[in-house]
């Protein structure tokens, strides 16, 4: 592509595009907001007069076939993710698409498969991945710092009682698993890099519309390595994981979007004596992280312009759908 900025089209007017994603595009050095498009004009009118872009559309299709449109944001409910992003590949536009990718792998696997026939770009857009705070805690790991990883603890929770908001939408694809539980099991399949051998799983569910508010899950990989994850959609907001390997620990108080400065402590030389643990050896690394989704648009942009590397693959996608799949089963949702 002979150009250094690419032309987005965003489909829909959610929340977290106007409070997050579309102020972090416009901040990027190669990001253009070209069209908006709303199925309601009063609305999209409303929803877009902030950012300006040069087209409006109420139709999704008519976005996709304005020539100019070289990339689309889809922040559409996770029951449409499928069938707009599968449209998109077809009309030739690269395509990141708001976590989770999906409802279940198969339909990941169509998606990616649409993508590479039209060669197009697809990306599942976890925006914690593309920032320093979790790439940093791979670095340790991958470092044999603290040996091998024996145990993972990850707890991702939002407090959010409004029955009638998406969250609660079974059919939309509402629940824990989607919303929450998911950033979980992507972090453990980043982390662990494989599947697990093992799933266990605990829901407690929502009597007014039946969708899963929390989940308790356990994933067991083999060489004894284990991962405990906890989300919940009732619960005190509360984000933040931990490491325990072989030869030491990771300590990360940081919820999975977090940007400025963040800490990652980690712990060595550990000894038992009598009842206690003595002679630990704590670092304390402080490091700048960037806004999550300014980095997305800028590592998915780079991407499409200058063919680097995207920071969530194909593979990893599919091993988290995998995963999220599994715990709906096991779990009864």
């Amino acid at each position: 592509m002979e150009k250094n900025r690419v032309r987005w089209g965003v489909l829909g007017c959610s929340g977290i595009g106007k409070n997050r994603t579309i102020p972090a595009m416009l901040s990027t050095s190669n990001a253009e907001l070209y069209a908006i498009a709303g199925r309601n004009e009063e609305k999209l009118k409303a929803y877009a007069e902030p950012f300006a872009p040069k087209k409006l559309y109420t139709d999704y299709q008519a976005l996709l076939n304005d020539e100019n449109v070289d990339a689309v944001y889809v922040p559409l409910p996770n029951g449409l993710h499928m069938e707009w992003a599968i449209k998109a590949a077809e009309a030739g536009k690269h395509i990141l698409c708001e976590k989770p990718l999906a409802m279940n792998e198969e339909q990941v696997k169509k998606m990616f498969a649409a993508a590479k026939s039209n060669h197009v770009l697809l990306e599942e857009a976890y925006a914690y991945r593309h920032a320093q705070l979790a790439q940093r805690v791979k670095e340790i790991i991958d470092s044999g710092e603290i040996g091998r990883i024996r145990y993972l603890e990850s707890k991702h929770s939002t407090f959010d009682t409004n029955r009638e908001g998406i969250r609660y939408q079974k059919g939309a694809g509402g629940g824990a698993v989607y919303d929450v539980t998911c950033y979980n099991v992507s972090l453990a399949s980043y982390l662990f890099g494989k599947d697990p051998t093992e799933i266990h799983v605990s829901c407690s569910f929502d009597e007014k519309t039946g969708v899963d508010l929390a989940d308790a899950v356990l994933l067991r990989y083999e060489n004894s390595g284990v991962a405990s994850l906890y989300a919940g959609l009732d619960a005190y907001p509360r984000g933040c994981f931990s490491i325990i390997g072989d030869s030491g620990r990771i300590d990360v108080d940081h919820k999975f979007n977090s940007r400025g400065l963040c800490k990652i402590r980690v712990g060595k030389n550990a000894r038992p004596q009598n009842a206690e643990y003595v002679d630990e050896i704590t670092t304390e690394y402080t490091i700048w992280v960037d806004d999550n989704y300014y980095m997305e648009f800028e590592q998915f942009g780079n991407a499409i312009l200058h063919g680097t590397p995207l920071t969530v693959t194909e593979e990893e996608s599919l091993r988290t759908a995998r995963i999220c799949d599994a715990i709906q089963k096991i779990g009864g949702i």
